[in-house]
């Protein structure tokens, strides 16, 4: 028996639920956990040995993949917010998945600690120099006084200390609120959930955009676009419904869930998987359009430094490997329904999202053409093995899902209209 102080444990198969529920064992994931941890620490390893051989391009692949992986786990802390925003129900089994994703915002603002070192320490390897360098002459001297106080020390502090307490302290609470309905049960947890989200969702948007502006767009001091939040948003919501994707159906292959998430919910992330494939296009295109019509120095900038050497031919291939490809993959509603087509899109979106973000940082370190580096891919695959750690730790640690959700019904047994 428990106590009034000691709230029952959650069932690991409450009644109506087709599938165990229940943590998955930790004997039962050791073995894989023992080899993401021995490649994370040896990733890590490689990564220290890069800021050591050449400070420079360690930077730059550090942010690289540090921005892959956080977009990413954005994305997964929007899903969290838009489902209770929305009130869905056909969402519920998945979103402990989110929740367990945007785990990976603590360990991340602990690794944003290099990306601040690499930023007051630019004057030894001409990393966001503008901040150490001396005064531009002429027309540049006015972007250069007024972009130099918004990079003063202080400032930079203050914005990075907001943005992480804001995703934090929501992807805490939402995922804290979240377990102990697992055990409270009721709608109370629910209604105060949906009464915070709305918030959270606007200053998610707030401090992601301008994160993209101070530590990507910044990168070329000089040139600004409006609309790079919007780009950066997109590219994070696409990513985090595709490892949402990889995760669940590699949980259903190792015979979790088979019947509680199925391939009707699968379905419908493939609707929106396919629905932001047109978004984030629409969204590079305007930005690209409308430059491209001004044709005002200071924005053609950055389209005419990714025109040199192979970034021209990485700069057409976008769009269609981006775009077309995924957009051709998904369009059947016959490949939604496939773990193997719904698999093979939600991989090749996340390449193609390192892809874009590789093309965004990386010519400004290597002008003239493309030069890879072994940094580039040592961080990456660093950077997304927190993501998903982070997961894991949560899947051995709390339930599958939600098992106590007031609108958890309507997430069992759920199915798409027929066409």
């Amino acid at each position: 028996m428990t106590t009034a102080s000691e709230p029952a444990a959650p069932p690991t198969h409450p009644a109506g639920l087709p599938d165990p529920v229940a943590p998955i064992a930790p004997d039962a994931v050791s073995s894989g956990a023992r080899m993401l941890f021995a490649a994370l620490l040896a990733f890590g390893l490689l990564l220290v040995v890069g800021a050591f051989l050449d400070a420079k391009q360690f930077y730059h692949s550090y942010l690289f993949g540090y921005t892959l992986a956080l977009d990413i786990a954005l994305g997964a802390l929007f899903w969290v917010l838009i489902h209770h925003v929305a009130d869905a129900g056909w969402s519920v089994g998945l979103r402990r998945v989110f929740e367990n994703m945007s785990r990976a915002l603590v360990p991340l603002a602990v690794l944003f600690v290099p990306v601040l070192a690499g930023l007051f320490s630019g004057h030894l390897h001409k990393w966001y120099e503008f901040v150490h360098g001396d005064k531009p002459t002429g027309h540049l001297e006015h972007i250069w006084h007024v972009k130099h106080m918004y990079f003063s020390t202080p400032f930079v502090l203050a914005r990075v200390a907001l943005y992480f307490a804001v995703w934090i302290g929501y992807s805490v609470l939402m995922r804290n609120w979240s377990i102990r309905q697992d055990t409270e049960g009721g709608i109370a947890l629910t209604k105060r959930m949906q009464w915070w989200a709305p918030s959270g969702v606007a200053l998610l948007g707030i401090t992601a955009t301008f994160f993209a502006f101070d530590f990507l767009m910044s990168l070329q001091y000089t040139w600004f676009s409006t609309i790079f939040g919007v780009y950066f948003w997109a590219g994070g919501l696409r990513g985090s419904l595709s490892l949402c994707v990889l995760l669940v159906l590699g949980l259903r292959a190792a015979g979790y869930l088979r019947n509680t998430i199925t391939m009707e919910h699968m379905h419908d992330v493939g609707k929106l998987m396919f629905g932001l494939t047109v978004f984030w296009t629409y969204i590079a295109l305007s930005q690209y359009f409308l430059i491209w019509y001004g044709n005002v120095p200071e924005e053609t900038q950055f389209y005419l430094l990714r025109r040199n050497g192979a970034w021209y031919p990485m700069s057409v291939l976008l769009p269609i490997l981006y775009f077309v490809v995924p957009f051709f993959v998904l369009l059947p509603r016959a490949h939604k329904r496939s773990p193997k087509w719904l698999a093979f899109a939600a991989a090749w979106i996340l390449v193609m999202h390192a892809y874009d973000l590789y093309w965004q940082i990386m010519p400004v370190l290597h002008n003239e053409t493309v030069h890879l580096h072994w940094l580039d891919f040592a961080a990456p695959v660093f950077m997304l093995g927190v993501v998903c750690a982070s997961a894991a730790y949560g899947f051995v640690s709390y339930p599958l899902i939600p098992v106590r959700d007031a609108r958890l019904n309507e997430t069992i047994g759920y199915e798409n209209e027929t066409p």
